[in-house]
């Protein structure tokens, strides 16, 4: 017993110096990004707010806390490297329905081919019968018009000496209210490090590029600045297996946010989800199911919101090839 009990002591040490200066680097990393955000940038500055939305119904009822997961084509969303996991081609198809008819479609493809993945996404939100006033006040709108955003981007993601991955996506953005259109380019950064293989650390900027203009108003980009954990688990003798996640965000116009999420699986045949999100004043936690036959899955997210927007219905199809 006692020799058992020295080797437990040795792995632990030994596992001790590589997790923690490597977490010691990420939060560095990380925190030269934040300094910089809140230097430079005000509240409340930015545009395309459709691009802090959470894509994916997996990653909706996870709490949208997805930085550090990786092998899912919806990480063209959440941080470019986390394609570098997936196996073969993967396609996924996303419906979000928003509070107040807001709608947003999204579809996601990937490919591997040895140490590198490539990823094609595009996305569309639209926010319908938008009111339409003149410059005189009057009880009723001369119009109802209708507000477009696209977003269309290439992915890159390589693995390098196994453990560590880095990722980049390339963006062409659109926005369109009434026959005022605005466009413009971006990109997304992201690195993800596997320390244990169970084990994933993830740092992503997401948006960054230069200011838009929107007739004689120019905008920033909504850049975001991301490092995530998510460490799994699974126990064969229960038939289960467990995904736990955490992200800390810092939105280039607002206070930090905290992400946390967790997934229990069943059989590989069913998984549950639930997330927190603290620092918003409308939302804070959700909810998922999801189902995988052979090579095909569904997802369902819910998050409620507190006020009388209404809530958000995430449902999305994943196939694999």
């Amino acid at each position: 017993m006692p020799l058992i009990i020295t080797q437990i002591n040795h792995v632990g040490k030994k596992l001790k110096r590589k997790v923690v200066p490597i977490l010691l680097f990420f939060f560095f990393v990380w925190g030269i990004f934040v300094s910089k955000a809140v230097a430079s940038d005000k509240a409340g500055t930015s545009g395309l707010s459709f691009l802090k939305f959470g894509m994916g119904a997996k990653a909706v009822g996870m709490g949208e806390a997805f930085t550090a997961q990786s092998g899912e084509v919806i990480s063209t969303w959440w941080n470019p490297a986390g394609l570098s996991g997936i196996q073969g081609i993967q396609i996924s198809f996303t419906h979000n329905q928003w509070f107040q008819d807001i709608t947003v479609e999204h579809f996601a493809s990937a490919l591997n081919f040895g140490k590198n993945s490539l990823g094609l996404s595009f996305a569309m939100n639209k926010i319908p019968d938008i009111q339409k006033r003149g410059d005189v006040p009057s009880s009723e709108p001369i119009a109802l018009i209708d507000a477009h955003d696209v977003v269309f981007s290439f992915s890159f993601a390589r693995s390098i000496k196994e453990k560590f991955a880095l990722g980049l996506s390339a963006k062409w953005l659109y926005e369109k209210i009434d026959i005022y259109s605005a466009s413009g380019w971006g990109f997304d950064l992201g690195g993800i490090y596997s320390p244990l293989g169970n084990l994933k650390l993830g740092l992503a900027v997401l948006n960054l590029g230069p200011k838009m203009k929107f007739e004689k108003e120019k905008f920033s980009l909504p850049t975001q600045y991301k490092i995530g954990v998510s460490y799994s688990l699974e126990k064969k003798n229960l038939n289960s297996d467990f995904n736990f996640a955490l992200d800390i965000v810092k939105p280039r116009d607002d206070e930090i946010k905290v992400h946390m999420g967790g997934e229990y699986g069943l059989y590989k045949t069913l998984k549950i989800r639930l997330g927190y999100q603290i620092g918003y004043d409308e939302k804070n936690i959700s909810f998922g199911l999801g189902t995988k036959f052979k090579n095909y899955s569904i997802d369902y997210g819910y998050l409620p919101y507190k006020s009388d927007l209404g809530n958000v219905h995430s449902v999305s199809l994943n196939i694999e090839i």
